[in-house]
Formats: C-alpha cells, sequence, structure tokens
C-alpha cells in the first residue's frame, strides 16, 4: 500500500502499475525499476514514500565497498544493521547509491523471461541388430 507518492512527474505514470512491490533494498534485482524510497515512520504506521530526484531509475546492483572514493559510500547512514547494498554505480548519478539492505524500496519487478522451451528429445537410434 502506497500512502503517499514522489511528486516528481517522472513517478507519475509508474504509479498505476499493479506490478509494483515493496521489497527490502537487499531483494533488489539487476533490472527492477526502483520508483521510490521510504521514510521512516513510527511503529505500527506504513512508511511514507521518499522523493527519489531523478523518478524512477534501473537498479544495477554491485558489490558495497565503503572505501570506493564515491563521495557517498561509507556514510554513515548508508550502514544498516543487516549491512548495505549497492544498487547502481553512476546510473543515474555520479556516485555509487548505496541503501542499508533493510530499506523498504517501491520497485517495479523487471520482466521475466518466457521460459526456455525444451529441449527437442535426441533422435534414438536403434542398436544394430544382429543376424544369426
Amino acid at each position: 500500500m502506497v500512502t503517499a507518492t514522489t511528486e516528481h512527474h517522472a513517478s507519475c505514470c509508474i504509479l498505476v502499475s499493479p506490478r509494483l512491490r515493496i521489497v527490502r533494498a537487499d531483494q533488489v534485482r539487476a533490472g527492477d525499476l526502483i520508483v521510490s524510497g521510504f521514510e521512516p515512520t513510527g511503529s505500527g504506521r506504513f512508511p511514507r514514500t521518499g522523493y527519489l530526484a531523478p523518478g524512477p531509475y534501473r537498479a544495477h546492483p554491485e558489490s558495497y565497498d565503503p572505501t570506493c572514493g564515491c563521495g557517498v559510500c561509507g556514510l554513515p547512514e548508508v550502514d544498516g544493521p543487516d549491512g548495505t547494498v549497492v544498487l547502481t554505480t553512476g546510473q543515474p548519478w555520479d556516485t555509487c547509491d548505496p541503501w542499508p539492505a533493510d530499506d523498504l524500496i517501491l520497485i517495479q519487478p523487471r520482466h521475466r523471461l518466457p521460459a526456455r522451451p525444451p529441449a527437442p528429445p535426441a533422435e534414438r537410434i536403434a542398436p544394430p541388430t544382429t543376424r544369426t
């Protein structure tokens, strides 16, 4: 349930998608569309969506390196009790996008690839028959 929306115009159309899901940052997969983060709220209340300046962007998860030098990795606010994940590096910013692993994020999951059709069965070659 979304209790507030981001004000960025690029998010308006995506917010009506029935495919939207709230997931932990460590559950975001490559290609998921990140729509919004959430502000912390008191216990027993739904979180409010935060404002993501560039609007929705695609996730390209990377390993977290607090010494990478981007200017954001290593900040205390990105450290979570369950660790930190980087959702993208360099897109849409010139820095990494680290999140505490347990932070909630509104995403539209990437499209699932259709199942690969089964391989055709190998032709069975009958063993040679012997005549006696």
